[in-house]
C-alpha cells in the first residue's frame, strides 16, 4: 500500500465515522438534509431553526450547529455582526453531504434501525 492509499483509507475512515455520528442525531441529520438541499446558501442560527424545526428545539439544534462546525462539516461566515452557517468547502464532505440529499425519511429510519 502506498503512502497516498494509506491517507485517503484513513480520511474515508473519518469521513464514515462522521457521517454515522452525524445520521444518529436527529438534529444533525436534519442539518444535513437542509444544506444538501442548499449547497451553496449561508443562514443565520435562526433561519435554519425556524426552517427545520416545528418544535423549536432551539437549544438541541444549536448544540447540532456547533457540533457541525466543530467537525468542519460547516461554515461560520459573519457578515454585519449577523453569524451565517454554510456548507464546508471541503470536497470530499460537501459531496458526501450533497450525495445524503437523495435519501427521504424513510430510507434514513431504515438505517437508523441497523445502526
Amino acid at each position: 500500500m502506498t503512502i497516498i492509499e494509506v491517507k485517503k483509507k484513513r480520511a474515508r475512515s473519518y469521513i464514515e465515522q462522521l457521517m454515522k455520528k452525524f445520521i444518529s442525531n436527529q438534529h444533525c441529520l436534519a442539518l444535513l438534509r437542509f444544506f444538501a438541499a442548499h449547497p451553496k446558501g449561508r443562514f443565520s442560527k435562526l433561519a435554519i431553526i425556524h426552517a427545520i424545526d416545528d418544535e423549536c428545539n432551539r437549544i438541541e439544534m444549536g448544540q447540532a450547529l456547533d457540533e457541525m462546525v466543530a467537525e468542519k462539516v460547516l461554515d461560520v461566515v459573519q457578515d454585519s455582526n449577523v453569524i451565517y452557517y454554510k456548507l464546508t468547502q471541503e470536497e470530499a464532505l460537501r459531496r458526501l453531504v450533497m450525495n445524503m440529499a437523495i435519501f427521504e425519511w424513510s430510507d434514513w429510519q431504515l438505517v437508523l434501525e441497523h445502526a
